[in-house]
Formats: structure tokens, C-alpha cells, sequence
């Protein structure tokens, strides 16, 4: 099963270094649009997940989730308050996928 890998770049390891404990908007590298979201193989991301440099973030519906995901992931759906981001390990990358 091939699944759509995205990796958001958010400020995280940034904020770790600084001792802060979550991000505020201004933090979060937006994007003008899809094509400019950093885009990772299925091969490397099993790679980095193998090394533990990524934490992998299933952002479909909860009910999607408990019925099939990755093994490993977090379940943070689209939309969700942004207190969820703060389970995350922090100075890691965020792998996101969605189908």
C-alpha cells in the first residue's frame, strides 16, 4: 500500500532548543500551496522512521485511524486543536500522511 508522505516543517526543533513548550502561529512555516510542501519516498521515509529521526502523524478522521494505519503513528486529524502537536517529540521531523 503506497501512501502519500508529507513532511511539515514546523518549528519544533527550533522551539526545543529554546525551551519553549508549544508553538504559536507566527512559528509554523505556512505554505502558499501544495507544491511547495517537501515531498519524501516511501523508502526514505521507512528509513527515518527505522533511525527514529521522524515521528509519523496520521492526520485522517479518528475512525479512519482505529480501522488501519501505520504502526507507529499519531493520530492528530485535520482540523484538530493545536494543543494536539504538543504529544509530539520534539527536534524531530513530522512525517504527515492522509490517504
Amino acid at each position: 500500500m503506497k501512501f502519500i508522505l508529507l513532511i511539515l516543517v514546523l518549528a519544533f526543533s527550533g522551539l526545543a532548543s529554546c525551551g519553549q513548550t508549544s508553538a504559536k502561529p507566527d512559528d509554523v512555516k505556512k505554505f502558499k500551496d501544495d507544491s511547495e510542501v517537501p515531498r519524501m519516498s516511501l523508502e526514505d521515509a521507512k528509513k527515518a522512521f527505522d533511525e527514529g529521526t521522524v515521528v509519523i502523524v496520521d492526520a485522517r478522521s479518528a475512525e479512519q485511524y482505529k480501522d488501519n494505519h501505520i504502526k507507529g503513528a499519531v493520530s492528530i486529524p485535520i482540523g484538530s486543536e493545536p494543543s494536539e502537536f504538543d504529544k509530539l517529540p520534539k527536534g524531530k521531523k513530522i512525517l504527515v500522511y492522509c490517504s
